[in-house]
């Protein structure tokens, strides 16, 4: 297998010295809002290309980017922590013959602190179905991500997750094709029951 990983640039990590006395709910003031964006930008590089435990606290880190409070500071310190303290490798396995993309999406409906909707996906390249139900598989794309539009039911924040993995899937595929020369299947998984229901009977 190929391993990648990004050790060196993990080592180089430094959390954001602050005045620890100051309540959480205490604006940052301009040196410090800069220390966090440049601290932000290095977490992004990280948790876009291996670290991908990280994607969702990044994601309600970056979406704080803006405007950000000495506990926002503290969620970015304890990230940075967590990072150095636990790292992950990506492993790219030999796959054998024709090969298909699995797509995982999820969503949570108003899960976040300003109650707004987050979604995620994963999307692996794996083996054909055979006897073995546990075909191999290699993580090639995921993400998390806040969802910006109007979200009025756990149904309707699913959906957008599903259609979003579906279309990165799609361009994957394309890829993977001018790759390959394979026309991979896209096989796409849900725990969304409405959105497999509502699939079935349209």
């Amino acid at each position: 297998c190929i391993q990648v990983d990004q050790e060196r640039a993990i080592e180089e990590l430094t959390e954001i010295a602050f005045d620890k006395g100051l309540p959480d709910n205490t604006a940052v003031s301009p040196t410090l809002h800069t220390e966090y964006r440049g601290l932000l930008g290095s977490l992004n590089w990280l948790q876009s290309r291996t670290q991908f435990q990280i994607a969702y606290r990044f994601s309600r880190c970056a979406s704080a980017a803006a405007a950000p409070t000495i506990g926002d500071v503290k969620a970015l310190n304890k990230l940075v922590r967590s990072v150095r303290a636990s790292p992950v490798k990506l492993i790219f396995w030999p796959l054998k013959g024709q090969t298909r993309l699995v797509g995982y999406p999820d969503a949570a409906y108003r899960n976040n602190s300003d109650n707004s909707s987050q979604r995620g996906q994963c999307v692996f390249l794996a083996e054909a179905r055979g006897s073995n139900p546990s075909a191999k598989g290699t993580l090639v794309d995921y993400e998390s991500q806040k969802i910006r539009r109007t979200t009025l039911s756990t149904t309707v924040a699913e959906l957008y997750s599903f259609m979003k993995c579906f279309g990165t899937c799609q361009f994957v595929r394309g890829v993977w094709m001018d790759l390959s020369g394979q026309a991979a299947e896209i096989h796409m998984r849900t725990d969304a029951y409405n959105v497999v229901t509502t699939a079935f009977t349209t």
